[in-house]
């Protein structure tokens, strides 16, 4: 595999391909002009509009393209696909299926393996690009849906309104101004959607090329998830972008229909961070747990769209305002 150093210039390619990736000039220059506001903390890489080939919504969750990945469009009559899209039933099943398959993604997201072992930034934009990569697996699996690919779309609208309605209270919880939150909101739109484009690049653009196909990941690993963070580890980029390769294979290709179709998706293993070693050769030690992420098991932090802070057991549904011990 090529060197993940290789990989970081990688960025000047996908630039020049009309990507969002940056060059390394620039990201010099946006991180000596840091801002501790909020948009500037969101908004520090973002240079250009994201310009989709493979995602097929608009910030807002609606079908806007489609995809060269995405398959034919569903054979069902105009009255079927009316039914689907009305029916009362129909779009319970669908909010249903969308809040489950957010739900997995933010579960996995969540898991403070990344914030210990594997030294993912523990603010906003880091934790908030790591929800974003799990909510990219689940939309490319539901643009290659064959069983009904209508429906799946559909899905998609709802999984992605239940990531800007959670986005949305996680930036009221950072305490902005109410009046700035719509702004702050379509701020993270952007830069998720420039994310999930530069996924999308290296598996459409590198699909029968493996190893350019890692080099695009690893570059798009060190930009979106370590925030082009000049001393991240080689070793890390490569484990994170060989991560991002098997959830790829795993989530859209394997996963069986009938588990994904009722919500249930097997993340499988966490990735090993075991043996890590940094820039100088030294193994990397994990970084002690925030102790606010530290929870009885089975308990999950969750936010009101106010954005209030109260604990939900996601075994026994029991939910408090008081932090459990």
């Amino acid at each position: 595999m090529a060197s993940s150093s290789a990989a970081r210039r990688v960025v000047l390619s996908f630039a020049e391909t009309g990507g969002v990736g940056i060059r390394r000039s620039n990201a010099a220059a946006s991180s000596s002009s840091a801002s501790s506001s909020f948009s500037d903390r969101i908004m520090s890489f973002a240079t250009s509009s994201p310009e989709s080939t493979a995602t097929a919504v608009d910030v807002t969750g609606n079908i806007v393209a489609s995809s060269p990945d995405q398959p034919a469009k569903s054979k069902k009559g105009l009255f079927a696909r009316a039914w689907d899209r009305y029916s009362l039933g129909e779009q319970q099943r669908r909010i249903m299926l969308g809040e489950r398959l957010f739900r997995s993604a933010q579960r996995r997201s969540d898991d403070l393996t990344w914030y210990t072992f594997g030294h993912i930034g523990r603010d906003f934009r880091p934790r908030h690009a790591m929800l974003t990569m799990h909510v990219w697996f689940l939309h490319r699996r539901l643009l290659n849906d064959k069983v009904d690919p209508h429906k799946s779309l559909m899905v998609q609208e709802e999984l992605f309104d239940v990531l800007w309605n959670d986005s949305r209270s996680r930036i009221r919880a950072e305490g902005v101004n109410e009046l700035t939150v719509n702004k702050h909101l379509k701020d993270v739109q952007q830069v998720s959607f420039q994310q999930m484009t530069h996924f999308d690049h290296a598996f459409t653009e590198y699909r029968e090329d493996s190893i350019r196909r890692f080099e695009e990941l690893a570059a798009a690993v060190w930009i979106h998830l370590l925030m082009k963070d000049e001393g991240a580890s080689d070793d890390l980029i490569k484990r994170l972008a060989a991560y991002v390769e098997y959830q790829h294979q795993n989530v859209v290709q394997s996963l069986p229909d009938a588990y994904f179709q009722d919500g249930k998706v097997n993340w499988g293993s966490m990735p090993s961070f075991d043996g890590m070693k940094d820039k100088n050769g030294e193994i990397m030690r994990p970084v002690a747990p925030d102790p606010d992420d530290v929870l009885p098991e089975g308990w999950i932090i969750a936010l009101t769209d106010a954005g209030d802070t109260y604990y939900w057991n996601t075994q026994t549904n029991q939910t408090t305002w008081q932090r459990p011990i």
